[in-house]
């Protein structure tokens, strides 16, 4: 062969290998959507960017059922949760104004709203670490139809007023509440005297060139390439028909070229808004001492050892995630319209292609040399989480720790990366952290949401005098009344919209419902039970109910 020709091979070679690389690896990312490509159903759209350039881009399934449109990247979706990061920008340009300051308090945009004799700041609703009630949880339990009945953020802020507790202390750790949200979107409309909608657009939206996100604060306005949510029930797709209007905490819309521009600001590379995206992710410090994982509107975690930035959302008709990596310049987002496709495991999946093999490796040497391997067996038993009947049981099995929960199917595999501290092996953004705290003996953290469990002793019968459960109870709080019964020597529930509910013997005098609900009855000092303290989902706890005594 002449250098000639060698050369001119060797530069052939050598401009065909990127090529070949990109297209090894957008076929492996179509490999994990291979069970969503339909022109029947629902289903997703993907962009995957590197260095801010878009390296993978496809929509898979369908955005309307009735007239077979296909989902794309100008397909718009609700965003669900995602939402927070945008009001928690709003928050930083007003602050940019010195309209607002991260230690405000509440009390200074609502005045009537309860003293608990703590001092809640714009600091605590930007993280969650507010102690106020989740106003979705607190709307269940009421009996409330959020896809039925209307419900706006003044709604919202005026079941937040009733409830006499807070869950904790402001800023002693982390609690996802929607309700912190809905307030800021409030405050944000309080002092800007623009609806939100309407500030994120002039003031961030429409500079940053997304043109194609909104807030949805009223209905029927016309929404071009609109996304519609689907569930399926049974063989048929169904979708919502609620008309609630609040927002702050959800109920936005965008699309993935839109997105792409936003993640890109994330990372750091937007020059007008570099402030932005370092107030967006600084986390505070909890008054425990402890970094706070959840930031402002995102969550900030480790993966592999490389810092993220994320944030998912779940609502009816579809999920999302938004994941970047400024480190390694690396963004995934999906968003989705069928409520069934879970993104986030998705979204790591394909952050492991884009790894380098080294960063792949489940632990590397360095990170075992930093601890010594502890004994399986201190980490064993059963665990409740908080403010919830579900429990957790982790066991050892061939010198593996596994971990199960009441909702799960499989014992889970764990792997050790420090004292104390496991990750799932097939899916290490799931950390386990067994540290002892007064409160707490187990953290277990999905890309930083943080889960709370404490070990318990179960148990499984029910008590002998059953009988003596059985009433009426009322809460204040959630203008409930709750109707307990036996029917086949079994403890029942019915209240507003959800009847014959099975209830299960977990501890002393508490019942669960296998839902993350959790009963715990309350006695006087001879014993009788009077009342009963409700608990759910791990973020509301101890709603206050009073038994109705003229009926015993």
């Amino acid at each position: 062969m002449s250098i000639i020709k060698y050369f001119s091979t060797l530069v052939c070679v050598l401009a065909l290998s990127p090529l070949n690389a990109q297209t090894d690896l957008t076929q492996q990312i179509d490999i994990l959507f291979d069970s969503y490509k339909s022109d029947e159903q629902p289903g997703l759209s993907v962009k995957v960017l590197k260095h801010g350039k878009t390296i993978y881009s496809k929509g898979f399934g369908l955005s309307n059922l009735d007239y077979n449109i296909k989902n794309s990247d100008s397909t718009v979706f609700s965003l669900a949760s995602i939402a927070k990061q945008f009001t928690a920008a709003a928050i930083w340009s007003l602050i940019e104004e010195e309209k607002l300051n991260l230690e405000d308090n509440l009390h200074q945009f609502f005045p009537n709203f309860p003293d608990y004799g703590k001092t809640i700041q714009i600091k605590h609703l930007l993280n969650h670490s507010s102690g106020i009630r989740n106003y979705h949880t607190t709307m269940f339990l009421s009996g409330f139809d959020p896809n039925r009945d209307y419900y706006d953020n003044a709604f919202v802020l005026n079941l937040a007023k009733r409830q006499k507790h807070l869950d904790f202390a402001p800023g002693e750790k982390i609690i996802y509440s929607n309700t912190n949200y809905n307030l800021l979107a409030l405050i944000i409309e309080q002092i800007s005297g623009q609806n939100l909608d309407e500030y994120l657009k002039t003031n961030i939206l429409i500079p940053l060139g997304m043109t194609h996100t909104f807030v949805r604060v009223s209905h029927g306005t016309v929404i071009k390439n609109k996304a519609i949510g689907y569930q399926k029930h049974n063989d048929n797709f169904v979708y919502n028909t609620s008309t609630q209007l609040s927002y702050g905490a959800g109920s936005m819309g965008s699309n993935l070229k839109d997105l792409a521009i936003w993640a890109t600001m994330l990372n750091g590379n937007h020059d007008q808004f570099k402030e932005l995206a370092t107030f967006l992710i600084t986390s505070e410090i909890l008054t425990t001492g402890k970094k706070a994982n959840y930031a402002r509107g995102v969550m900030i975690d480790e993966y592999k050892g490389l810092k993220t930035v994320s944030h998912s959302g779940y609502g009816f008709g579809g999920q999302t995630q938004l994941l970047t990596l400024p480190e390694a310049q690396i963004s995934i987002i999906i968003l989705t319209n069928l409520q069934s496709i879970n993104p986030r495991p998705i979204s790591y999946q394909i952050l492991d292609l884009l790894l380098p093999s080294k960063q792949t490796e489940v632990v590397s040497t360095d990170k075992l040399t930093r601890f010594k391997p502890q004994q399986l067996n201190v980490f064993t038993g059963d665990y409740k989480e908080v403010n919830s009947d579900m429990i957790m049981q982790i066991s050892e099995e061939n010198d593996t720790l596994k971990a199960i929960g009441s909702m799960g199917k499989q014992h889970i595999p764990l792997l050790q990366v420090d004292t104390n501290k496991f990750v799932r092996r097939h899916a290490q953004h799931v950390t386990y952290d067994f540290t002892k705290t007064p409160n707490y003996d187990l953290i277990i953290s999905f890309s930083g949401t943080p889960f709370y469990f404490k070990r318990a002793t179960l148990i499984t019968e029910n008590p002998s005098n059953l009988n003596d459960f059985v009433g009426d109870y009322f809460s204040e709080e959630l203008q409930t009344n709750y109707t307990f019964f036996i029917d086949d020597n079994t403890l029942k529930l019915s209240y507003k919209n959800h009847d014959n509910i099975t209830l299960y013997p977990i501890q002393h005098y508490s019942f669960g419902n296998h839902d993350r609900t959790l009963y715990e009855f309350t006695t006087n000092t001879k014993g009788k039970i009077i009342g009963m303290l409700l608990s759910c989902d791990g973020q509301v706890s101890h709603i206050e109910f009073v038994r109705d005594q003229t009926q015993y």
